[in-house]
């Protein structure tokens, strides 16, 4: 089987110059971040990667990315915002895989020339559940591995990983991985009615709604940053903007020019606060 997870991790389509950019870089320093491949580490003067085998679960077994970055550079969470890029994993080969699940810890939010950037800086430990077909038998996978830093500039790195020769996990990097896994977005269900939302035609702009409950979003929970997903690639969302103390507004946008629907169960909502990161699936 060959599947290509960038439906879990994609590039901006908001952005075609900074990806095109991104690419003629790629190619131009190949022999600098793509040559000399070793698996499951890399390092040099501004990032160190290190892929490490963490535990088994009764599903499958645990890994994570361990990622250390210099002062002032910065890689980015699944979706990026108007601008960056984001990882992307490559399945080369695998046996008895079922499923990849990627545990992404609750994102920073960067302000940059006036371009909001959903991230992390200094370090990054991304868990990453592979989920067995067979409980008896192990999981056996070989990935490539794509993954931007930015300074001034960006740069790209390609790694290959697989599950025969990961870094054995040491006690305090499972505490470290446990703790990243804590600071997932906790996934609260949509059958609170926590949100509710409207989709409306603005001038010639599809645009949704959303409104949140202030009784439970307040204190702590007071909304700092918002970001909107979909489950499908054809429909993204531009940056959330505060209409007031409970409504965000944002602009749909879409393959398809005009005439396309909106499933509201397939909106994901990230909800970034001073007491950490929250998750809602879809919309009343």
């Amino acid at each position: 089987m060959r599947t290509n997870y960038t439906r879990f991790m994609f590039l901006p389509k908001t952005n075609v110059i900074f990806f095109l950019l991104f690419t003629v870089i790629s190619i131009l320093l190949a022999p600098d971040v793509y040559g000399n491949q070793k698996y499951n580490s890399f390092k040099n003067d501004y990032v160190e990667i290190s892929f490490i085998n963490a535990w088994e679960t009764k599903q499958g077994n645990l890994f994570a990315l361990y990622i250390k970055m210099k002062e002032k550079w910065k890689t980015y969470w699944r979706n990026p915002g108007e601008s960056g890029f984001a990882p992307e994993l490559k399945l080369l080969s695998d046996k008895n895989l079922k499923k990849i699940k990627i545990y992404w810890p609750t994102p920073k939010i960067f302000y940059e020339s006036e371009t909001i950037i959903n991230g992390y800086k200094k370090d990054l430990i991304l868990p990453i559940l592979f989920l067995k077909n067979k409980n008896e038998s192990q999981v056996e996978f070989e990935i490539e591995l794509t993954i931007g830093f930015c300074e001034d500039i960006c740069i790209p790195v390609k790694l290959l990983l697989n599950s025969k020769d990961a870094f054995k996990s040491s006690e305090k990097m499972n505490k470290m991985i446990s703790h990243s896994l804590e600071n997932n977005p906790k996934e609260l269900l949509s059958s609170k009615k926590l949100v509710s939302c409207d989709i409306k035609k603005i001038g010639n702009k599809m645009t949704i709604i959303s409104k949140f409950d202030n009784n439970f979003f307040s204190k702590k929970k007071y909304i700092d940053h918002l970001i909107l997903e979909y489950n499908d690639d054809q429909v993204w969302f531009s940056e959330t903007k505060k209409l007031s103390n409970k409504d965000y507004i944002a602009q749909i946008k879409s393959i398809e020019e005009e005439n396309f629907l909106l499933n509201k169960s397939k909106i994901k909502y990230t909800i970034i606060t001073k007491s950490g990161g929250f998750q809602i699936n879809g919309c009343n």
